[in-house]
């Protein structure tokens, strides 16, 4: 007959788990995407890779092998489990004072680091202790009542002329003890990174406060610094080809249409950025459907003609072929269009300047955005 293990409740895996993932969040969606958020901690070569994805890994693997101790009947069985679960709160003790320091905080301290540690290094690391002339420091031996919810230990100190000293601590008190330890410290390293993304919300507010007034090149240099992963939404929204659009502005609607699109681009997305970083501190829950309101944000038309169209039913593919329009589809492509749209002097002017510039991938996807504009206020999309 097999017997059952048993064990005693370990530390709160679920509370120390939501304060890693904030933290695991923050680093994913700020500091590893900001040069402005990464020049406010220590963020090197390393940083750069997933080392921070894998301590934190390594960070809740840990809590979760000390959700249960283990409590064994007798000194043999109990020897190699009471090694193990110290040395896996030593290492949770060294992983958060990594992330402290990534955060630019000063190590941890305190009793109860102290205490782990203590017991760690006497009876994992050293259980000899020398000085640096090799003088006899202290040794300490397992006795035979270390076993089940008790650690005990004899200790032969300088300190005490080497008289042995019964050392006993109750697994409990180590839990709660290691517990408390790790629930501070990530509170701790939390609000640091509260502190520091409240300076960057700041500077986006204030970016947004001079949007109106700002120029082409300043809205560049500011979004390169706050929020320089933006370029990555279209290749339109390159430093060259907004110049190209601005320098032209004046010599076709459709130069200044991606101008506006920049513009309303930029606008929504420092919104977003600005409330989901205010959400992130108040400890808000981001609402599921978030993404879904953020594409519905980009639909805001520029128009800067007078032009009104009367709305025509949308024909039942039309997203569908235009989507493949930019994609320069063999089908539904410059050809399809020109062919389809004959009748409309505009749209077969602007799909022409698309075709003559097929090999010109900046003036082929202007010309899409633009067309995208006339099709969707002549209600065609």
């Amino acid at each position: 007959m097999s017997l059952q293990a048993e064990f005693i409740k370990g530390i709160d895996r679920t509370k120390i788990i939501k304060v890693s993932e904030k933290i695991r969040e923050a680093w994913n969606d700020y500091f590893l995407e900001s040069q402005y958020c990464q020049k406010q901690i220590n963020f090197g070569p390393e940083e750069k890779t997933n080392y921070m994805g894998d301590m934190l890994n390594y960070f809740d693997d840990t809590v979760e092998l000390l959700e249960r101790i283990p409590l064994k009947s007798n000194y043999q069985l109990a020897l190699y489990d009471t090694v193990s679960v110290l040395q896996l709160m030593y290492i949770g003790q060294d992983l958060i004072d990594e992330l402290r320091f990534v955060f630019k905080m000063s190590q941890s301290s305190g009793t109860d680091k102290l205490l782990i540690r203590t017991l760690r290094n006497e009876l994992t690391g050293h259980p000899i202790s020398r000085d640096k002339k090799n003088n006899f420091i202290s040794s300490v031996f397992f006795t035979r009542n270390s076993h089940g919810e008790i650690i005990e230990y004899l200790r032969y100190h300088k300190d005490k002329d080497y008289k042995p000293e019964v050392i006993r601590h109750e697994w409990s008190e180590l839990v709660r003890t290691h517990e408390a330890y790790l629930l501070e410290n990530l509170n701790d390293i939390l609000a640091t990174i509260k502190s520091k993304l409240k300076r960057y919300q700041n500077q986006l507010a204030q970016f947004l406060k001079t949007f109106p007034k700002i120029s082409l090149e300043g809205m560049i240099t500011k979004t390169e610094h706050l929020l320089e992963t933006f370029f990555e939404h279209s290749n339109l929204y390159s430093t060259t080809n907004l110049h190209h659009f601005f320098r032209n502005q004046d010599l076709h609607p459709r130069y200044k249409h991606c101008i506006d699109c920049f513009l309303r681009d930029l606008n929504r997305d420092l919104l977003q950025v600005t409330a989901n970083l205010k959400q992130f501190r108040a400890d808000e829950l981001r609402a599921e459907d978030s993404q879904s309101d953020h594409q519905v944000m980009t639909r805001i038309v520029f128009t800067s003609s007078g032009e009104v169209f009367k709305a025509k039913p949308v024909q039942p593919n039309i997203r569908y072929h235009f989507s493949k329009l930019r994609e320069k589809h063999p089908v539904f492509g410059i050809e399809y269009f020109i062919e389809s749209y004959q009748d409309d002097p505009v749209l077969l002017c602007e799909l022409k300047h698309m075709q003559s510039a097929n090999a010109d991938d900046r003036e082929f996807y202007c010309s899409y955005e633009y067309l995208r504009h006339l099709f969707t206020i002549r209600g065609l999309l």
